[in-house]
């Protein structure tokens, strides 16, 4: 019997399961008039609601509800009608979706009251039967010729407002009673196009006829010059000329500016603002000033007019739409300096001069120094094979160590590294803008942003590291006592002595066979040059850097042509130090024949004795006579346990700023 009875109530489960499941579920949104609603219900609604689909935009495009409006968060603002009375259905996939609670709140807080939740969403709609449409298809049945751009990227964006039809351009008087090949001709005549535009766009009518680009305002035009109009920005039927409607409208207005004003859309480039855009991902929308953004977009005047946005009473106000601290010196920031023009800039063409001069003179003497360096050691190799392997098997088999680096120098020497091949990662894509590789390195970062933001948590980690090292300096001289300055040009000190010059006049006549291999001190010339180099960087790059990171703050107390300085000494400041330290140091410490394929030095921080008698025999010589060797013998039992770690890491750093120079040297090469 009870078997009978669990029958009976199964069956009766079974029969009314299909009427449970087309009632609307007990979905508690939070909020107050917020009405869910079933299928059917949804129905009903259907001839007089607007249906917002919250799913993705594969799913929508599979299918949706005919007529329903695709929204998310960042766009539902655009899709709304102004009347707030409006019916409104949301629905997502399905009654889990949480993307429809997000959307109704949205709704709510703009003060849309009749709002109804289709609870089962698109997959319940499309089971039960219901139609569905697919933006995968497309009708055939317009016309025997294929027509792939009837729709307008613009206006089929425009739900709710007065939108043109085909016939409001076409069925004009000219254009019914024209032949075909009238018709032709007709729709070739730029005023003719652009009146239609203008018969409904009668604000932007007023003010484009009163600006630069009206021929009422510009008649003396340059030879095969001609003045914009409508289509040449906005395009026909679709949202641009060439077509690609993947592109944002920053984009796109800097390309059809630049038609007509290739210098200035090419001194645009340079910027951050310029670069940013052409780096930045097709089709994202990106938080950088383009040409409209500064100049206006219909109402474009000369920057000597008043009414002109960026007329000198204006622009505090125009850059202040970006910068919300900006300034009166900030706006004289030069958006299109030219600093080959030595007339019209002549400090950023001074700066220029001597930027390019300095990285020239630099690249020059080291290249020479490396290459007759390497044609040395490769020479001796392959005349004394014997030597050469007995020499280093003895320094590598000695175990007596000598302490040289402390275990700060050896932690400052890897964060300065790693946020250096950092800086080196998302500020190479910025100089050389134009290189292949460029777009692909910053998408990889995740976009313009991302690598602004990996920029500025590597400069935070390489002032850390340079601040700390001023507070070693500062401890250590403070232990040590008076004789601060007698001190700085010891031999110990890494501060420039006549001696370096001596070595390094020794060392290039060893190179060229008129001497012998000179032997060092503590500190070898090009090890000082490395370490005097990196003040200067840190000074001149990083206090640019700063400029460009916070130009209000420091337009407070600068002229607005410091951050065009500041652009141009940062650029090239940081070229000559990452070509630098990837081409010259990396083989002065690791690439040359008797240290490759890398000097361990850096994360043990201990060199063999032998290894010292070897090259810095001086140093040793003069521990040895002032007694101090015995302090610097260092058994180092911890560098065994993380030794294998560092190889490794050593090598991933050396790899990516090979990767980097090749990068770089590519880049150049493409630019001839």
């Amino acid at each position: 019997m009870l078997k009978f009875i669990k029958l009976i109530l199964a069956f009766i489960a079974l029969a009314t399961l299909p009427t449970f499941a087309s009632m609307p579920m007990d979905v508690n949104l939070d909020l107050d008039g917020v009405r869910p609603i079933s299928l059917s219900q949804a129905e009903n609604l259907s001839k007089t609601a607007y249906f917002l689909d919250t799913n993705d935009e594969k799913i929508y495009k599979q299918r949706h509800i005919a007529g329903a409006i695709n929204v998310n968060l960042n766009n539902v603002l655009s899709f709304l009608p102004s009347d707030k009375n409006a019916t409104i259905v949301i629905y997502g996939l399905n009654s889990s979706s949480r993307e429809p609670t997000n959307i109704a709140k949205v709704l709510k807080d703009e003060g849309y009251e009749n709002l109804f939740y289709m609870t089962e969403g698109i997959d319940a709609w499309a089971i039960s039967g219901r139609q569905t449409q697919s933006a995968f298809f497309t009708s055939k049945k317009l016309t025997d010729k294929k027509i792939e751009n009837f729709k307008d990227g613009i206006h089929e964006h425009l739900w709710f407002a007065n939108i043109p039809a085909c016939r409001d351009c076409h069925t004009s008087p000219k254009v019914v009673f024209a032949s075909k090949e009238q018709k032709d001709e007709l729709f070739k005549d730029k005023a003719f196009v652009n009146d239609n535009c203008k018969s409904c766009h009668k604000d932007e009518k007023t003010h484009f006829e009163k600006s630069v680009h009206s021929p009422l305002v510009t008649t003396d035009l340059k030879p095969n010059r001609e003045l914009p109009n409508c289509t040449d920005c906005h395009g026909v039927h679709i949202a641009n000329k060439s077509g690609e409607v993947h592109k944002e409208l920053k984009q796109l207005s800097q390309e059809n500016c630049g038609v007509c004003h290739e210098k200035q859309q090419s001194l645009y480039h340079e910027t951050f603002h310029g670069k940013a855009l052409l780096l930045n991902k097709k089709g994202d929308a990106i938080r950088v000033a383009a040409c409209f953004d500064c100049h206006g977009t219909h109402n474009v005047l000369p920057m000597q007019n008043e009414r002109s946005t960026i007329h000198v009473n204006n622009r505090v106000k125009t850059c202040g739409e970006c910068h919300p601290n900006s300034n009166l010196n900030f706006t004289g920031f030069i958006a299109h300096a030219d600093h080959t023009d030595s007339q019209n800039y002549p400090v950023l063409h001074a700066a220029y001069i001597f930027m390019t001069g300095l990285v020239i003179a630099v690249f020059a003497f080291f290249g020479l120094h490396t290459l007759l360096w390497s044609i040395k050691l490769i020479s001796v190799r392959l005349k004394y094979p014997k030597e050469w392997r007995e020499a280093r098997s003895k320094a590598h088999a000695d175990k007596t160590t000598i302490k040289r680096f402390s275990t700060l120098h050896l932690v400052q020497h890897f964060f300065m590294a790693a946020s250096f091949l950092a800086l080196a990662f998302s500020g190479l894509p910025q100089k050389f803008y134009t290189a292949p590789w460029a777009v692909k390195m910053i998408d990889l970062m995740g976009g313009i942003e991302m690598a602004t933001l990996i920029h500025h948590v590597a400069a935070v980690v390489m002032f850390g590291v340079f601040f700390s090292h001023i507070a070693e300096i500062i401890v250590v001289q403070k232990r040590k006592g008076e004789g601060f300055f007698k001190r700085l040009f010891d031999a110990d000190s890494l501060m420039p002595r006549w001696q370096d010059f001596k070595d390094m006049k020794a060392h290039f006549m060893w190179f060229i066979g008129r001497g012998e291999r000179p032997q060092f001190d503590r500190w070898t010339y090009w090890e000082k040059f490395d370490y005097l180099a990196v003040f200067w960087g840190m000074f001149i790059i990083g206090f640019s850097g700063l400029v460009l990171w916070f130009p209000t703050f420091f337009a407070n107390f600068m002229p607005g042509w410091m951050i065009n300085l500041s652009t141009l000494v940062h650029s090239d400041e940081a070229l000559l130090a990452t070509g630098f330290i990837f081409a010259i140091h990396f083989f002065n410490t690791h690439f040359r024949a008797d240290r490759f394929p890398m000097d361990m030095v850096i994360f043990s921080g201990t060199l063999s004795e032998e290894e010292i008698k070897q090259e810095r025999a001086k140093w040793y010589e003069r521990l040895v006579k002032n007694g101090e060797i015995k302090n610097l013998y260092h058994t180092n039992e911890n560098y065994a346990w993380y030794k294998p770690l560092a190889k490794f890491a050593g090598f991933a750093m050396l790899l990516t700023g090979l990767v980097f120079l090749g990068l770089m040297i590519y880049a150049y090469i493409a630019s001839l």
